[in-house]
């Protein structure tokens, strides 16, 4: 009882490290507030010329899907005074990030299972690489956030009567606010089938009704030529081929700055991009042949690497099929990415070779150090290609204040 006692102290601890980092990443937005991009021109706007009923099912036909959670928060932006609002959708979208964390310490998982899975599966899901600073702090996408719980929720094991209604709550928010978590419906159904409650029921119902208005409401839009012209159109080519493997697997281990350093270093293929790519996957897949065997008896046993592989290809097939302009990174990215590093997270503990074991611990604890450098990007380094400075999504850079724009 004392070390457990112990463990709960320290799981605390983390999650306050936690929260006070968050504050380190963006100060700015935390004193002063920001709505981005369709919060305030879409979302907002609507919620202070319509009543509450009406802004509920407000959804931005351009998009196609329906997303609740700027809906309730911007129409909660409302009630405050118009230089407060932004405060609102910037705290709200802090409280989702916080839940995957919370979780991750504080909940029975068969995915992170001892103390310190748990500890380091809270520092991935929180600074990895592939939580861009596009995520950070505003509700259009928490979807992403509410994604990874999701997958979270799925893997959990000797829940309480409340924690199981909570899940339940956080599946209807996730189905409810974009199409990644409606993708997990084939694997709540098997997790119902496998072991059959009421619980399990429940979220297969949430996530059933979800895909219904989710789907019905993306073929309404293309049918009508609403939707935006790119998406369920992309070119597929070797381009598009080569942004998967950088922006999904390379980036989520070595982050964006060290991936270039690597890229634009080896020279023994010159520019050709697309052989870099050719001799990476020859690698992996030789790698693959040689373990085969292990792999296959791993997968056998343990029923949660199938889950993530699986959840990794449904997730990765939508950003092919609907992302925005062809895009394969940023947003688009990030639960691909994070879901590449919870897979070799898991196998870090599974498989017997103890050298495959530590190069993929290895890979990890990468992952985490580029993190940790990437979660503030860096001013001089930004301002050297001002195009992408990363920074002006985080700080107010040359922009008007939120206060200033209301005079």
């Amino acid at each position: 009882m004392k070390l457990i006692a112990i463990n709960n102290k320290t799981k605390l601890i983390v999650f306050i490290l936690i929260i006070l980092i968050s504050f380190y990443r963006s100060p700015y937005i935390f004193l002063n507030g920001r709505f981005i991009a369709e919060e305030a021109n879409h979302h907002y706007l609507f919620a202070l010329n319509n009543n509450f009923i009406s802004n509920i099912f407000y959804y931005i036909e351009l998009a196609g899907y329906y997303n609740i959670v700027p809906n309730i928060f911007t129409w909660i932006a409302t009630i405050v005074s118009i230089e407060n609002a932004p405060y609102v959708t910037v705290y709200s979208s802090f409280i989702i990030i916080l839940i995957l964390p919370y979780l991750t310490l504080f909940r029975e998982s068969i995915l992170f299972k001892t103390y310190s899975q748990k500890v380091i599966g809270s520092l991935i899901l929180f600074l990895s690489p592939p939580l861009v600073v596009e995520l950070w702090l505003n509700t259009l996408n928490s979807q992403i956030y509410l994604c990874l719980i999701s997958i979270l929720i799925l893997f959990m094991v000797n829940l309480s009567n409340f924690q199981k209604k909570f899940n339940n709550f956080l599946i209807f928010v996730s189905g409810f606010s974009g199409i990644y978590t409606c993708a997990l419906l084939p694997f709540f159904i098997h997790k119902y089938i496998k072991d059959k409650n009421n619980y399990n029921f429940t979220n297969v119902i949430i996530l059933t009704s979800s895909n219904i208005v989710q789907v019905g409401l993306i073929i309404y839009s293309k049918i009508n030529n609403k939707l935006h012209s790119s998406v369920l159109s992309n070119e597929y080519n070797i381009e598009i081929f080569s942004n998967f493997i950088y922006n999904i697997i390379a980036k989520p281990f070595f982050g964006r700055d060290l991936t270039h350093v690597i890229w634009n270093n080896l020279s023994f293929f010159g520019q050709n991009y697309n052989l870099y790519i050719l001799f990476f996957l020859s690698s992996i897949l030789i790698l693959l042949l040689f373990n085969l065997k292990k792999i296959l008896n791993i997968i056998k046993k343990d029923y949660v690497i199938i889950y993530l592989v699986l959840i990794f290809i449904t997730i990765s097939s939508i950003v092919l099929l609907g992302s925005l302009n062809n895009q394969i990174s940023g947003r688009y990215a990030a639960i691909s990415g994070i879901i590449v590093i919870l897979i070799v997270f898991d196998l870090s503990f599974k498989v017997e070779n103890k050298l495959i074991s530590k190069f993929l611990s290895i890979l990890i604890l990468l992952s985490l150090f580029t993190g940790i450098y990437e979660f503030r990007p860096k001013y001089k380094v930004n301002l050297k290609n001002p195009d992408h400075n990363y920074l002006k999504l985080l700080d107010c850079l040359n922009c008007p204040e939120w206060k200033s724009e209301i005079k």
